[in-house]
């Protein structure tokens, strides 16, 4: 079996633990014989490898690999079972070493991989952008109505404020016989020109 964890050549494993599930929610539903049950997809695939390093390189394989554990970011991973890729990118969640005394290039390693699955994308920066530019348009010819009749309340008002004293016509009433009186001072004459010319 190959397997490559992040361009590390992993050979001599002595096992290969994987633990796949699926994720599940039951509902109790009054009456019913049994549980409504509900598929929440899966949980990411747990790999755990046991085998041991040894040789030139050894050293530098357990350094890469105890690199990829601290940076907590995911690497590439080619794992070949019954023929076929497995998945391509792992987290390394944990990694336990062991050395014997007087084998300085062998290492016993055990190592915990999580399959790593990338998250959603973002939502839409416009929180209008899911609208229908119809209503869109239609709340906006709503608004200019609205503010239109705002407009000639306003103007009504301005109307009626000269005439504070419209209710009570007597109020006025001296005023405008000053000036019925004021158009007609001179009437007296011209009918008496008027009559001198008959």
């Amino acid at each position: 079996m190959s397997l490559e964890i992040a361009g590390v050549v992993v050979d001599k494993l002595v096992s290969i633990d994987i633990r796949e599930g699926a994720r599940f929610v039951r509902h109790a539903v009054p009456g019913q014989e049994g549980d409504a049950t509900q598929a929440l997809g899966r949980p990411s695939v747990q790999i755990l490898l046991r085998g041991i390093f040894y040789g030139d390189t050894a050293a530098d394989d357990m350094k890469t690999l105890r690199d990829h554990l601290l940076s907590r970011e995911p690497v590439d991973f080619l794992c070949e079972i019954t023929g076929q890729g497995y998945f391509s990118q792992v987290l390394v969640e944990r990694l336990d070493v062991g050395q014997r005394a007087g084998r300085l290039d062998e290492f016993d390693f055990e190592c915990a991989l999580c399959e790593y699955v990338p998250p959603p994308p973002p939502p839409a920066s416009s929180p209008f952008g899911d609208l229908d530019a119809g209503l869109l348009t239609e709340a906006a010819g709503a608004m200019d109505d609205m503010q239109s009749a705002l407009a000639a309340v306003s103007s009504l008002g301005d109307l009626l404020s000269g005439a504070s004293d419209f209710g009570n016509p007597t109020t006025r009433l001296p005023g405008m016989l000053d000036s019925f009186s004021g158009a007609t001072g001179n009437a007296a004459g011209t009918l008496s020109a008027i009559g001198g010319l008959l």
